[in-house]
This record gives structure tokens, C-alpha cells and sequence, in this order.
């Protein structure tokens, strides 16, 4: 039977698992926590107990022996042996051996269970001193039964409860021949008594750890969770569409930080949501206005024979080019915003440029009236950069400038050289711009005082144009104004030779 594609989605969503949630994480990685802790604990203290405490008697002993065997040939082994057995916890003799007898020189014991104090088997004596001198170092454990007999077993076997003893003999000559074996003995407690203790403590304490480790990780879950489940929450409502929302991070930084940059966001998008609808209804305002005029036009021109003259046909054309050039203006915002859009820079004279600018403005000051001047101090000044792009950069200022100058109808246009670069001012006379106002003209559509009105020129999208432009030039560039004394807008360019 053919599986249907109901069935497979049924089956994808059966396979898609979702992920577990924070607490129940954190739960386990704490209990994971303290099952290692748990597991370290029991090695140490039950396996490994045994061979580390044996491990730090010889070291000690072997220190021990060591030192005063270095101090007996030097003939200072009274001194040496009380000395020794104070630092280490021992019980040290020293003997001096002559032929087949050895005599006692030094000794010191601190211990009431030491053995080499009441060491009188001459068999067990004579068996250190072989095999110390054999081998260096010879050590010997001594297990005490409970019935006060003794038994000699090797270092490695266990007490199995008893209390017992080690001796380690070492033999030593001087330099005129004489040979000396010294003893430590150092006393065992009975490890498998320890190890027990151990264990029942080692129970309470894995019982105390995994109860604190599930109350621990509940606490912590609920800190860190109870905030982002507060975000996630909101985070909803603002992908519906509202933007009337408050992201609390909780008490630790992290949240705080993810919720001050989701509040953030929220603004920027409130701010995009409304720009959107300004210009989408701006734009739907400047298509509609020539559209109406083209059409009722040329509904005249149909309907009365006698309206079809130049004057009719003239206003057709100006809104025709006013909707080309809303059309292109808007293309080219798309193109310079969209990712990954380049120029293509090259040498060229931007005084030349200014000047074929201002050049296609002289209908504008023949039948209008308008007058724009350009000063500069005669110099002519290269740069490099997108010829095309700089001169779009030029004509959306003076545009801009002629929309809103004054009365007067004039327009400045500068060039100054300032070190290597180059700066280009355009200043109108018109009624200026506030000062809390200046940052938000370079958005789309944005106009000063709330409202767009049709300019004699542009599109209203060209400040939007020249910071896009600019920006990909990496160009300095800004506005100064003040209300009642126009405004002035400039921009710079890194000059070549």
C-alpha cells in the first residue's frame, strides 16, 4: 500500500522530538554532577585509600631512614634519631654491627606499639640486616593478633582488623669501614576498621549530595527559566505585530542583557513598522496626484476637442517625468540598500562635476527665477570615487535645496579644500530645520514638521539616496541649521593628485 503524504508528515512530526526543557537539563547535569562527585569520593576513600595511606607511610619512613642514616655516619645519630622520630611519628634504632652481633647506638621511641625496641630475636634481626644490605632498603610488617602473639606477614597483605607495625632497615658504612643498620618502625592502624567508618559516612554523604543536587537544580531551573519563559511570552506578541511590549531579564546578567537588546529590537521594529506605513502612504500619495492629472487630462482632451492644446499636453508630460522619476528614485534606494551593492569608484574632477551639475539648472533660472551660485576659490580638486553616484549625490541637494529655499529663491553651492580633502556645501534660505529634528531627516520620507508636501522637484526619497551613496564612499557628510536661517548640507571626499 503507497504511504500517503499525510502519513509522512504524521511520521516527520513523530520524529521531530522537541527538546527537553531548561529545568529538566539542568536536574540532570547536576545529577550527573554529583554522581561523579559521589563516585570520586567512594574511590578515594574506599579502593584507593588503602594503597595511598601505605604509599605516605613508606615515604615518611624512608625520609626518616634516610636522614638519620646520613646523620649516623657523620657520628650525630643520638641527635638525629630523637630529632627524626619527633617529625615523622616513628620509632628509630641504630646499630652498629660488628661481625656477627650488633650493638645498639642510638635510639628513640615515641610509639607504645613499636617493635624494634623489643626486637630480641637475633633470626629477625639478622634477616633486616641482609636484606637491607642486599637490596639497599628492606621493609618488614609485623601483624599483632589480639592474643598478643606476632606473625610476619609481607607489606602487602592486609590487616583484616588487626593492629600492626612496619619496620624498614637500611644499612650504611662510613668511611672507616663500619657499618650501621638503622630501624624505623612506624605503627598501622587498622585500615578495614577505617574503611568501614568510611562507608557508612561515605552513604550519608551521597544521600545529602543528590537531595541537595535535585534542590539545587530545581531552584536554579526556576531563576533561569521563570525569566525566559516571561521573554518567550512576549517575544510572541511582538511577531503578531505588537510592539507595546517589555522584555524583563531577571536577576542575572545574561537575561538582562538578551532582554534589554530584545526591548531594543522591539523599538527598532516599531520604528520600521511605522516608517513603512509614512511611506507607503507618501508614495501612494505622489502616484496618485500626476496619475489624477494625467488621467483628467486626458479625459479633457477626449471629451472637448477644443482642450487639446499645448498647455494640457505640457502638464501630461511634467507628471509623466514626475512619476519616472519617483519610480527611479526608488529603484535606486532599493539597489543601494539591498546587500552586497558596490560602486565603481574612478578619477575624476569633482569641480567639473559640480559645475555640469549646476549646468542643468539653468531652465529653473530662466523661468522661474532661481538663482545658484557656485564659489569656490578657482582651485579644481580630483577625487575617486563613483562619478555616476557623487553627481546623483549633487543633484538630490540642490533639489532639496531648491524645494525649500525662500522667497528669495537663492542657492549656494561651495567648494573648500580643507587639507586633503574636499568639502561641497549646498545652503538654501529657507525656514531651517530644528534642532532635535536634524538626525531624522535622512530617513525616507521624513519631512520637517510632520508632513510631505510635492516639491517642485524630487521624489522625497533624496536625502535617503545621498546617506546610502555617502556611506558606501565612506564619506563624512551632515546638515547645520537653525530655524528662521536655512540650512546647509555638505558632504566630503578624500582628494588625489
Amino acid at each position: 500500500m503507497t504511504r500517503t503524504s499525510n502519513d509522512d508528515g504524521e511520521t516527520r512530526k513523530k520524529s521531530k522530538r522537541s527538546p527537553a526543557p531548561l529545568s529538566v537539563k539542568i536536574l540532570v547535569g547536576f545529577s550527573i554532577f554529583a554522581a561523579f562527585v559521589i563516585a570520586l569520593l567512594w574511590l578515594f576513600q574506599t579502593v584507593l585509600y588503602y594503597p595511598i595511606y601505605g604509599a605516605i607511610k613508606r615515604s615518611d619512613m624512608k625520609n626518616c631512614a634516610e636522614y638519620v642514616t646520613e646523620q649516623a655516619l657523620r657520628g650525630n645519630s643520638d641527635n638525629a634519631s630523637i630529632s627524626a622520630a619527633k617529625k615523622y611519628n616513628c620509632c628509630v634504632s641504630v646499630f652498629e654491627i660488628d661481625g656477627m652481633y650488633g650493638d645498639l647506638v642510638s635510639s628513640a621511641h615515641i610509639q607504645t606499639a613499636c617493635m624494634i625496641h623489643k626486637l630480641d630475636d637475633t633470626s629477625l634481626l639478622n634477616e633486616l640486616y641482609n636484606e637491607a644490605k642486599k637490596n639497599g632498603t628492606y621493609i618488614k610488617r609485623l601483624v599483632i593478633d589480639f592474643d598478643g602473639s606476632e606473625k610476619i606477614v609481607t607489606p602487602e597483605t592486609r590487616d583484616g582488623g588487626n593492629p600492626s607495625t612496619v619496620i624498614m632497615a637500611q644499612v650504611a658504612t662510613d668511611d672507616d669501614g663500619v657499618e650501621y643498620l638503622v630501624l624505623v618502625d612506624s605503627e598501622i592502624s587498622p585500615i578495614s576498621a577505617t574503611t568501614r567508618v568510611l562507608m557508612y559516612q561515605l552513604i550519608a554523604v551521597t544521600a545529602v549530595l543528590l537531595i541537595a543536587a535535585v534542590a539545587a537544580s530545581i531552584i536554579i531551573s526556576k531563576k533561569l527559566s521563570r525569566p525566559i519563559e516571561k521573554m518567550t511570552k512576549e517575544a510572541s506578541l511582538l511577531a503578531t505585530g505588537n510592539y507595546d511590549v517589555n522584555f524583563e531579564g531577571g536577576s542575572f546578567r545574561e537575561a538582562k542583557e538578551l532582554g534589554d537588546t530584545l526591548n531594543y529590537a522591539a523599538g527598532e521594529l516599531s520604528k520600521l513598522d511605522s516608517m513603512q506605513k509614512e511611506l507607503i502612504a507618501n508614495i501612494s500619495h505622489d502616484l496618485r496626484t500626476p496619475l489624477t492629472l494625467i488621467r483628467g487630462n486626458a479625459e479633457l482632451m477626449r471629451d472637448i476637442p477644443g482642450e487639446m492644446n499645448a498647455e494640457n499636453i505640457q502638464v501630461i508630460i511634467d507628471e509623466t517625468s514626475r512619476l519616472s522619476s519617483l519610480v527611479s528614485d526608488l529603484l535606486d534606494l532599493s539597489k543601494l540598500t539591498e546587500e552586497g551593492a558596490s560602486i565603481s569608484p574612478e578619477r575624476f574632477s569633482l569641480t567639473g562635476a559640480v559645475e555640469e551639475a549646476l549646468s542643468r539648472y539653468s531652465h529653473l533660472i530662466e523661468k522661474d527665477g532661481y538663482s545658484i551660485d557656485f564659489e569656490s576659490d578657482g582651485e579644481e580638486v580630483f577625487v575617486f570615487a563613483d562619478k555616476t553616484r557623487i553627481m546623483q549625490v549633487l543633484y538630490n541637494l540642490v533639489n532639496n535645496a531648491v524645494n525649500y529655499t525662500g522667497e528669495d529663491k537663492k542657492v549656494a553651492v561651495r567648494q573648500d579644500v580643507l587639507g586633503g580633502k574636499v568639502k561641497i556645501s549646498v545652503t538654501d534660505t529657507g525656514e531651517g530645520i530644528p534642532e532635535d529634528q536634524l538626525p531624522k531627516i535622512w530617513e525616507r520620507y521624513y519631512k520637517a514638521g510632520g508632513f510631505h508636501n510635492r516639491g517642485k522637484v524630487g521624489s522625497g526619497l533624496g536625502l535617503s539616496i545621498v546617506k546610502n551613496v555617502l556611506k558606501m564612499h565612506n564619506a563624512s557628510f551632515g546638515v547645520t541649521s537653525r530655524p528662521g536661517s536655512g540650512s546647509t548640507f555638505w558632504f566630503e571626499l578624500e582628494i588625489v593628485e
